[in-house]
């Protein structure tokens, strides 16, 4: 990485200084070879500040400071947005075209999602001819963030077993899983499009980060049964499906059928990180009520993934016999919930590798703690571009909860230790379905009932 420019007041952004005004003539070869930078760099940029140019155009023996500054943009623009985060993240950078530089810097990102640059060209640094122009550009397609404050309308309408069991206010950039409703079941997904998104299917590229708030209207045990928030792999799902069954309330609107035709819910793979405040105690019996076992109970978070695959089982409640894929948010805690580990066979899938505890949290003797305050959660995906040695893909999930100054999802969160975190690998075939997915909360009640507000989400794609 070349090295960072010399820091510059604030006041010198969109403007340009001279030296030695009257011995800062260029040669016409300078100028044609600042030219052919420019011309090779190609890749024409989307908007820059061009009416100082014109007048600066207008003055010969600075036109060569010019030239590089606007080939400063157009190499901008060809680097991309992930090496221009780089830059961002070193302070700036300098590049030596021979008689001059090209001092960049990245100043952000504009509401549009384009990421603003500081191009300054310098002709003869130090020399007689010394001369300095600086330009602004926007380069675009840059991973801009997806948030409450600017997107919500493109997270509507929610997919619900009952009308009215998640809603969205425009007006306070909040949502609201479950709204009080009992035996129901719901997602909501964004549903919006960007350069990297087509109805909510986006490009998953090296990951993401995201960043939302969430507090329950009551710290009672009428409270649950909790909420998801999901990934899922948008070519075997798009924003018509959720998860769910009217009397499994501990699927979370993530597991089990839903209203989907195939009976399939939110087909594998995905996975989620589960905010669980309803203690299920029941009979470890993934085809029956109760399905989950809690353990001592209490509420707890969880990274969960997807259950039985081979679509080789039905189950049946009442009347409704549909493939059973429920158990995918079972946790597999040795003497509590023994899937996948002591029995062959055993589901969900994402457990048989045992898991080593850090993918689960609870706080002993504090059973409420998810239903009282506010909590922060920061959420962050790694996805491998190439195979490991094996043939598999790599991912990594680490997340946050109640984590100080951890909003900015434009930077990585070195802030703290992860909350919960888990290391797996998808095999090349699960990796391609996972080339875009969908993103949202999915949630469920049971007899007891909850009112979650959501708000101050962000989240950007990783190129």
């Amino acid at each position: 990485m070349p090295h960072p420019p010399s820091w510059r007041p604030p006041g010198k952004i969109g403007r340009f200084a001279l030296a030695h005004a009257s011995q800062c003539g260029a040669s016409l070869l300078f100028i044609i070879a600042c030219l052919a930078v420019l011309a090779a760099l190609g890749a024409a940029l989307a908007s820059f500040d061009d009416s100082a140019g014109r007048s600066q155009l207008q003055h010969a023996p600075c036109a060569a400071a010019y030239y590089l500054a606007l080939s400063g943009l157009n190499y901008a623009v060809a680097i991309g947005a992930a090496n221009l985060r780089d830059i961002q993240a070193a302070g700036g950078a300098t590049l030596n075209m021979g008689q001059g530089t090209v001092a960049l810097e990245v100043l952000g990102e504009d509401e549009n999602g384009g990421i603003l640059v500081e191009a300054t060209g310098t002709v003869d640094p130090g020399g007689p001819r010394h001369a300095a122009r600086t330009l602004i550009g926007t380069v675009p397609g840059g991973p801009a963030t997806i948030s409450f404050e600017n997107d919500l309308a493109d997270f509507t309408p929610p997919v619900t077993s009952q009308a009215g069991v998640i809603a969205t206010d425009v007006a306070s950039s909040q949502a609201v899983l479950g709204n009080g409703v009992q035996d129901t079941y719901g997602a909501l997904w964004y549903r919006g499009d960007r350069l990297w998104c087509t109805d909510g299917k986006c490009l998953f590229g090296t990951g993401l980060r995201a960043f939302f708030r969430f507090s329950f209207a009551s710290s009672g045990e009428d409270a649950g049964d909790g909420f998801t928030f999901a990934v899922v792999n948008a070519t075997d799902n798009d924003t018509s499906r959720s998860g769910g069954h009217p009397d499994m309330g501990e699927l979370l609107g993530y597991a089990g059928p839903g209203d989907t035709a195939d009976g399939l819910g939110l087909r594998p793979p995905k996975f989620a990180v589960e905010f669980d405040t309803y203690a299920n105690t029941g009979a470890n019996d993934p085809d029956r009520v109760g399905s989950r076992a809690d353990g001592d109970g209490g509420d707890h978070a969880a990274v969960v993934f997807w259950g039985r695959q081979a679509d080789s089982g039905e189950c049946a409640w009442g009347r409704t016999r549909y493939q059973c894929v429920q158990d995918d948010n079972r946790h597999s805690r040795p003497g509590v919930e023994d899937v996948g580990q002591t029995t062959a066979g055993d589901m969900p899938r994402n457990s048989q590798n045992v898991s080593t505890g850090a993918d689960y949290y609870a706080r002993s003797r504090d059973a409420a703690w998810l239903r009282r305050g506010t909590h922060a959660v920061r959420l962050e995906v790694d996805r491998a571009g190439k195979p490991d040695a094996s043939g598999n893909y790599a991912y990594a999930i680490r997340v946050w909860i109640d984590c100080a100054d951890c909003d900015d999802v434009l930077t990585a969160f070195t802030g703290a230790s992860p909350t919960l975190s888990r290391d797996f690998s998808l095999k090349t075939s699960l990796h391609a379905k996972m080339e875009r997915v969908l993103f949202g909360w999915t949630e469920a009640s049971g007899d007891a009932v909850q009112r979650v507000t959501l708000s101050d989400f962000e989240l950007v794609f990783l190129e």
